[in-house]
């Protein structure tokens, strides 16, 4: 299994693009509710950049999960991301009624059977192409295919719930000090290993790995229950 953590400079674990930017994002909004709360304001472009920039990534790893083509994946995305910041603009979403994540995961679902549709009654455009999605599903705005696709958006929501935890970590912590923490808890690597691989003292890993740790109990769930609301 490879090393999933944050790179240092020197690391081998590349940065991916616009990493920066969402940590810029991520320090202006500290949760998910003061996001959603600007949204409803028509003008404030702000708000919708931010939520295309929080959302868009996971969107189309779900739509790709599918078989669809990049273009594809990223026209349903984009239609996703429009079609929810409008609901929310027009009090669709009601907090205190469910998630933002089963709502959200509910208009994606809405984007797969309109796809699926329109491919099936001719539709122009890239909608006709085949994919491994079309071919393989007879309908897929079957229950049983619907469950499949519930299950995927909770797995990669929580994915994307997990590095934004980690994006939010890393104000209060350097890189290297979480790659001590996951290469000790995570890949259960020995901390005289670690030591070794960071070039650090047996006692400097303990005490990072130690302070992150205690990082994470105090913030992880208050910071998973902003997320989830």
């Amino acid at each position: 299994m490879r090393d999933t953590y944050p790179a240092d400079n020197t690391g081998k674990v590349a940065i991916r693009k616009g990493f920066f930017l969402q940590l810029f994002w991520a320090a202006m909004f500290t949760t998910v509710s003061e996001l959603i709360s600007r949204l409803p304001s028509a003008d404030d472009d702000e708000a919708w950049e931010v939520f295309n920039a929080q959302y868009s990534p996971m969107l189309k790893r779900f739509f790709s999960g599918f078989g669809t083509s990049g273009d594809l994946a990223r026209d349903m995305t984009q239609d996703t991301i429009e079609k929810a910041v409008n609901g929310l603009r027009s009090g669709a979403y009601l907090r205190d009624r469910g998630r933002l994540r089963d709502w959200m995961s509910g208009i994606a679902k809405n984007v797969l059977r309109e796809h699926w549709r329109k491919a099936q009654r001719g539709g122009g455009g890239p909608v006709q192409a085949k994919t491994m999605f079309w071919e393989s599903c007879t309908d897929p705005t079957a229950e049983g295919a619907m469950r499949a696709a519930d299950d995927r958006f909770d797995e990669l929501w929580v994915r994307a719930r997990l590095a934004a935890l980690i994006r939010h970590a890393l104000g209060s912590f350097s890189r290297r000090d979480l790659r001590c923490y996951f290469l000790i808890e995570v890949h259960r690597r020995p901390i005289a290993q670690v030591a070794q691989r960071l070039g650090m003292s047996v006692s400097a890993v303990y005490n990072r790995r130690r302070a992150v740790a205690s990082w994470f109990r105090a913030v992880g769930p208050r910071f998973i229950s902003q997320w989830e609301k």
